[in-house]
């Protein structure tokens, strides 16, 4: 049989009509660019995982977070949760295919318009990781982040997805800032809700987790388990350090050594607390990793309860 490809193709018109293959042509073109828009919105962040990756800041980049939000008025989280999942924290620099640089994943545009020399060594540079952080706050200030930090996020990458991941860590750093490998989240599933516990003042002593029962509930840190009683279990961390756990149904026993991460047990129906101790005395859990806390420039606190006012 001669041209069967010729012969499908004047079948379907002859089908379809003049006007059917038109319309036909026209889906397939907005398929394509519709492909093309979300493609392209989240091609300069790392792969987004179904639950965010809570990954330690590393102790060097917490200062530059601090002044490059102090000066330019934005929470110096929102930074650390963009170089999370923009670079995993200078990390991953390749270059994106659409054409992102640097520590920040800046367009090249973008970095003309916001790109600072930060450091003052002559030259604005998207690799330098001072010069790359104030000028992602400059451009999320330009995005009025400290009013909406949603709507700037969305700004900085078009997409819903990308914003709740940012915000979810930057959540998580600003009440948690696990500055050490040492020290993991409480749950597994850091999309579970939280809220910061304070007992006067402004720093927060506790964290309260909302996770459904039956969470598995682990150690945020070795030690050895100083005593289990009811709900409640207490880790000796040395060093006259304390973790208290409490809401959940223990699996381990008393004089139990236990490293970071592993299970303690199953959280019950009203969600866990954790609180930290120094010597019996409450430590703030924002520096539960290190009780004498470095001097850092102080930035707004991040608010998410304005959501993007547009997105895909």
């Amino acid at each position: 049989m001669k041209h069967p490809a010729r012969k499908i193709v004047l079948w379907g018109i002859g089908v379809l009509g003049f006007w059917g293959v038109v319309m036909v042509l026209f889906l397939s073109l907005l398929l394509i660019v519709s492909l093309g828009a979300i493609i392209s919105s989240r091609d300069n962040a790392l792969p987004l995982s179904a639950a965010v990756a809570v990954e330690p800041i590393p102790p060097q980049l917490i200062p530059i977070y601090h002044a490059a939000g102090a000066k330019y008025h934005v929470p110096w989280a929102i930074l650390a949760g963009i170089n999370r999942v923009e670079t995993n924290f200078g990390r991953d620099l390749a270059l994106s295919s659409a054409g992102a640089i640097g520590w920040m994943q800046f367009e090249p545009a973008t970095w003309a318009a916001y790109g600072v020399d930060a450091d003052g060594d002559g030259k604005a540079d998207p690799y330098d990781p001072v010069d790359a952080i104030f000028s992602a706050a400059k451009y999320l200030s330009a995005n009025d982040a400290k009013k909406n930090p949603a709507q700037a996020v969305f700004q900085y990458n078009h997409s819903s997805d990308y914003v709740r991941e940012v915000l979810q860590l930057a959540t998580i750093y600003q009440t948690w800032n696990p500055l050490s490998s040492d020290w993991v989240w409480p749950v597994a599933d850091t999309r579970d809700s939280f809220r910061s516990v304070s007992t006067g003042g402004s720093d927060p002593f506790s964290i309260a987790i909302h996770c459904p029962p039956g969470t598995i509930v682990r150690a945020i840190h070795q030690g050895t388990v100083a005593s289990v009683t009811g709900t409640t279990i207490r880790l000796d961390l040395a060093d006259g350090l304390t973790v208290t756990e409490q809401g959940l149904q223990p699996s381990v026993t008393s004089a139990e050594g236990v490293h970071a991460g592993e299970s303690l047990g199953t959280a019950g129906v009203h969600g866990v607390t954790i609180s930290i101790q120094e010597q019996a005395t409450l430590l703030p859990v924002l520096w539960s990793v290190s009780p004498m806390p470095p001097s850092l420039a102080q930035t707004p606190v991040l608010s998410t309860s304005s959501p993007p006012q547009s997105g895909p």
